[in-house]
């Protein structure tokens, strides 16, 4: 560090009123490396240079013969946002290696803006494999933390499902190991990641603003053994898992997805996350509506893939009759209609009159008609996989894929189509084209989207799965109706986010857990948590999804809308176990679908599901933010749902163990009046306040939803 502050001749500084901690970029001509910094003395990180994965080498752009620093005009790398001033743009420009004629990195800099936008871009003068590009990083730490380190949190988000990425304090870098056969690391955000001080009220923040080439990975490290205050991150555009490679023909040009790097100050962290969301999705979404279907039932986790005609009527029957005029008027059917996963031929045994009967009858009963299905998986039994094996996905290593192999996520012995093989588009489109057209869905469920997303051998060596993925997800999606509400079940937070009205954020509900001989395939839990983040995690059941679903507040109606999976009222929950699953549901204003056999409920089970004022509060449409989130608990306890006419604040018990707790209405719940009435949604009970404070008695595994009402 002490030679950068001696070699440093030029300083990127814009002359814009200070209204924000504004980045600038200080490095020295003939030289790549840089460092970013804002106008507070801790936040800087230093000492970066860019790298590329060359021929299976990770190369330093210092090897490049000729560098320079340029301040010119540019083309925006980011579309609008909050921030309204003058843009600059600074260049890093690297040229004359033996395999890359150009190599340039274009920072982008906003009035009043506290963060930068930057990618890249290379030409190939010679054929060559490129396995990845990092737009930063360093040998030693780059990140000098103030004070204690447990005030700071990482924040993770991971590639696929959510329960996968997570919180963690800067010591538990060293604890926390990668699992083998996961697609994140603990210490590797994909697409976005964060380093938060919740008592000071300030953070970092480094996401994605585009899906089309890798997805950005931001990966921290502790570069000094014991020294938790000491933090190394670095950005990196490529392959999850760093298999993947491509060719780069002799006079090609790679562009790198864009990304943003910031420091906020005097923000609470979860205002920071939210905002970063904002900014995302007015880059990712390109202008795209989001849509919902209304509340209602799925099939598959009362029936798995054993649904039958007669069972899916029996259910839509009951609901017609039950529960429509409380609003649930969805039914969708997931997996099972077929003869065999991937293969869309309909099961004329369990499904005799065909899905458009199924579809025509739900639409006469007054409801809407959901169809599962899977546009990137096929079967091997399907035509195409003999007479056109080059139109699948290969593993990596070419070894035959099992069935059940984690390899290539082959669920159930299915394979995956390869989106970069020019015919592939146009079929799988065509394909689509006519299920909707033949059955005639008003919303369908797109699920295991990821695999064709895996790190494979593809027909078309020269472009990434990020690549192959979206060309074939557009197209298919581009076939179908506008007005068809399309959902993203399991899949990868990125790519072709314009496609999908919304997409799921929880992991399945219904696995791990047990299965019980009324309720077969409802395999549902309530979990264990200790309560904070630096205790084992039991990864069952209600815990597991609370846990995964409740950092991802901020993709709601800002990249879609939030699509948890269906919850459940059944016996195998207590009574307030089952509020505590409807209420987390309810409250993130998104998709409001319970998967219960719901003609066998006992009746005090069905009542839950025709409380009008729960589902009130999911039709406002509002994700409620969970304040305590960067706190070091395992699970917030305390969710905010403000509009301009209603404020409700939830809170939950996850413990095993009952609760009496006083809660400060400023601090706790960030509120500056104290003159409310109180009521409580499930049991309608009023609460006083007392002193700017309120004391709440909760039992174990219990949940209140409480309105606040200006007096």
């Amino acid at each position: 560090m002490n030679r950068l502050k001696i070699v440093f001749s030029l300083v990127f500084v814009l002359v814009f009123p200070k209204l924000l901690a504004q980045p600038l970029i200080k490095y020295s001509n003939g030289n790549p490396e840089y460092s970013i910094q804002w106008d507070k003395q801790f936040a800087q990180i230093n000492n970066l240079t860019p790298e590329i994965e060359i021929n299976d080498k990770w190369v330093s752009v210092k090897e490049f013969k000729n560098i320079r620093w340029e301040k010119k005009e540019g083309t925006r790398l980011s579309e609008g946002n909050n921030y309204n001033g003058k843009v600059a743009y600074l260049y890093l420009i690297c040229e004359n290696h033996h395999m890359i004629s150009n190599f340039t990195i274009i920072f982008e800099l906003m009035e009043g803006r506290p963060y930068l936008v930057m990618n890249s871009s290379l030409k190939a003068s010679e054929k060559f494999k490129l396995g990845g590009i990092k737009l930063f990083n360093s040998a030693q730490e780059n990140i000098v933390l103030p004070g204690n380190s447990k005030d700071w949190m990482i924040f993770t988000e991971s590639a696929s499902a959510p329960h996968t990425g997570g919180l963690m304090y800067p010591y538990q870098l060293n604890t926390k190991k990668a699992k083998e056969g996961t697609y994140s690391k603990a210490h590797t955000g994909v697409w976005l990641s964060m380093l938060v001080n919740d008592k000071k009220n300030c953070a970092f923040s480094f996401a994605s603003i585009a899906s089309e080439l890798w997805p950005n990975n931001f990966k921290w490290e502790l570069p000094v053994k014991d020294d938790f205050n000491k933090l190394k991150v670095s950005a990196r555009s490529g392959a999850i898992f760093e298999k993947e490679k491509i060719w780069v023909p002799a006079g090609n040009t790679i562009t790198t997805d864009a990304f943003l790097v910031g420091y906020w100050e005097n923000q609470r962290p979860t205002n920071v996350l939210l905002e970063t969301g904002k900014i995302m999705g007015e880059n990712v979404r390109k202008g795209k509506p989001m849509r919902f279907p209304e509340a209602g039932w799925s099939s598959w986790h009362s029936y798995d893939r054993k649904i039958t005609e007669k069972s899916f009527l029996t259910s839509a029957d009951f609901i017609n009759t039950n529960l429509k005029d409380y609003g649930w008027k969805t039914i969708q059917i997931d997996g099972g209609w077929w003869t065999e996963p991937g293969l869309y031929s309909v099961n004329d045994v369990t499904f005799p009159h065909g899905i458009r009967y199924l579809s025509d009858y739900v639409n006469k009963l007054g409801l809407d008609f959901g169809l599962h299905v899977s546009p990137l998986r096929t079967n091997p039994k399907d035509p195409i996989t003999s007479k056109h094996p080059d139109w699948i996905l290969k593993p990596i290593n070419n070894k035959k894929i099992a069935k059940g192999d984690d390899e290539m996520a082959t669920t159930v012995g299915t394979v995956y189509v390869d989106g970069s093989h020019p015919e592939v588009p146009a079929f799988s489109s065509a394909r689509y084209q006519q299920i909707v057209e033949g059955y005639r869905p008003s919303f369908m469920k797109w699920d295991h989207t990821y695999g064709g997303l895996e790190e494979g051998v593809r027909f078309d060596s020269t472009m990434t799965f990020m690549q192959a993925h979206n060309k074939t997800i557009r197209a298919i999606r581009n076939a179908l109706p506008d007005d068809l509400i399309v959902t993203r079940s399991m899949g990868y937070v990125f790519g072709a986010l314009e496609c999908y009205d919304a997409i799921r954020i929880g992991n399945d509900i219904n696995h791990p857990g047990y299965k019980s001989e009324a309720e077969p395939f409802t395999n549902i839990t309530y979990g264990k948590t200790l309560g904070t983040i630096e205790e084992e995690r039991v990864e069952k059941g209600l815990i597991r999804f609370a846990r995964a679903v409740s950092q991802n507040y901020y993709i709601h109606k800002n990249i879609a809308i939030v699509d948890p999976d269906a919850f459940f009222v059944s016996p195998q929950y207590t009574i307030d176990e089952a509020k505590c699953h409807m209420t987390l549901e309810a409250i993130m204003g998104g998709l409001f679908f319970f998967g219960d056999k719901v003609e066998s409920l006992p009746a005090e089970r069905l009542e839950l599901l025709k409380n009008k004022d729960i589902i009130a509060v999911n039709k406002l449409g509002v994700h409620a933010v969970p304040l305590d989130l960067f706190s070091g608990v395992d699970i917030p306890t305390i969710w905010k749902l403000e509009t301009k006419d209603r404020l409700i604040i939830t809170i939950f018990n996850w413990l095993d163990k009952d609760l009496s707790k006083t809660y400060n209405l400023k601090t706790d719940f960030e509120l500056n009046n104290s003159k409310y009435k109180l009521t409580e949604l499930w049991t309608q009970k009023n609460f006083k306040i007392e002193s700017n404070k309120l004391t709440l008695d909760q039992p174990a595994h219990s949940v209140k939803i409480i309105e606040f009402v200006k007096k």
